[in-house]
């Protein structure tokens, strides 16, 4: 399976459960769901671009001052967010995304379910894991 394969699976898990949780509550709002399933991406992928930053600050010592307004602060966003675009947005690619896995054999969607809710536990233990080791100036404030 390739990388952009992982990056649509990925997709998909979150596009199924966002599905799952609009029939459950009759959601028919304004949002899509193939959106909410983009943004939870977004949002897992932004703890995992800090977490990396935490990391580089605690381990190599390096702790730049980049205001988050300034190009350099944005660019990673930037990128996430034109990455997502060619990959799902662009032609409605989602749609060949959905309709490929899900006509996989049920055992090999758990396995990859599993995979996945495994993948995303671990980038959010990792940035909590990050801000322990290099917290904030002024400390956590929970």
């Amino acid at each position: 399976m390739s990388i952009k394969q992982l990056y649509g699976y990925f997709f998909y898990i979150l596009y199924r459960m966002w599905l799952k949780i609009d029939r459950a509550f009759g959601a028919a709002g304004p949002f899509p769901t193939k959106m909410k399933a983009l943004i939870c991406m977004f949002g897992i992928e932004v703890w995992l671009v800090f977490a990396i930053a935490l990391y580089c600050g605690y381990f190599f010592n390096i702790h730049p001052h980049i205001a988050l307004f300034s190009f350099v602060g944005l660019a990673p966003f930037i990128v996430l967010l034109v990455m997502k675009w060619f990959i799902f947005e662009k032609d409605d690619r989602w749609k060949n995304y959905v309709k490929e896995f899900d006509s996989w054999p049920p055992k090999r969607n758990r396995v990859g379910t599993l995979g996945v809710v495994m993948m995303i536990l671990f980038v959010i233990f990792n940035f909590i894991y990050s801000l322990y080791l290099n917290p904030p100036p002024g400390g956590l404030k929970w």
